[in-house]
């Protein structure tokens, strides 16, 4: 599996994960597992959150928890349209990175690929030389069975950042999804060297090994 997939927290680059706690004590009611409850303390959970975002209409922050209120609500059209809000902010607004990229995940965690990928999508043609945007597409357009898009999205990340063995780990897996079994196996391989502590990347080259050799047995001998 891809790295988001196993560990949804974003992909913050060093210095930003004070950001990520903060969007965590923010939004404790929206985000990830922690769903609302239903009924009436729902919907008074709803007005809270659209009395906040109205005091503070350029927060990242209030358009995150309204989006995800509304995705949990099964009103996914207004969650979509709440999320893609983010990208009118200007790009000094508090967090945006950080929430942008932290949206993305939520939508991968309810299984809302497609948003997702529409959402990592603009958030990287808006920020080109952010590289967990481009590891977001990777990881939508996997669970889309668009892994020629997820192959390139994967290594446009390691462009980004070619020492992130997390992108390494991405791209073999990418590439193991596309059934390019050798070309898999030699990046998830890279991957444990860079990392030989890495339990996913030993997990997913241990997946990829197994394919490879029953793909020889069904070849057989030559």
């Amino acid at each position: 599996m891809t790295r988001r997939e196993r560990d949804t927290r974003p992909r913050a680059a060093t210095g930003q994960a004070q950001g990520g706690a903060l969007l965590d004590a923010e939004a404790t009611s929206a985000d990830g597992g922690r769903f609302a409850p239903e009924g009436a303390t729902a919907a008074a959970d709803l007005r809270v959150l659209r009395r906040s975002h109205a005091a503070l209409p350029k927060s990242a922050l209030g358009l995150f928890s309204r989006g995800s209120m509304e995705y949990q609500r099964s009103q996914p059209a207004a969650g979509r349209r709440l999320f893609l809000r983010l990208l009118d902010l200007p790009d000094r607004t508090h967090l945006l990175v950080e929430t942008l990229d932290r949206a993305g995940d939520f939508l991968i965690r309810i299984g809302r690929y497609s948003d997702g990928l529409e959402l990592f999508q603009r958030a990287a043609a808006r920020f080109p030389l952010t590289a967990v945007f481009q590891q977001g597409i990777g990881c939508c357009a996997g669970h889309l069975q668009r892994h020629e898009e997820a192959i390139a999205a994967s290594r446009t990340a390691l462009e980004l950042e070619p020492e992130n063995q997390e992108f390494v780990t991405d791209l073999g897996w990418s590439l193991y999804l596309a059934g390019r079994l050798d070309e898999a196996a030699r990046e998830l391989q890279r991957a444990v060297v860079m990392d030989p502590d890495d339990a996913l990347a030993e997990e997913n080259l241990r997946i990829c090994a197994r394919a490879v050799r029953s793909k020889e047995r069904r070849r057989g001998p030559e």
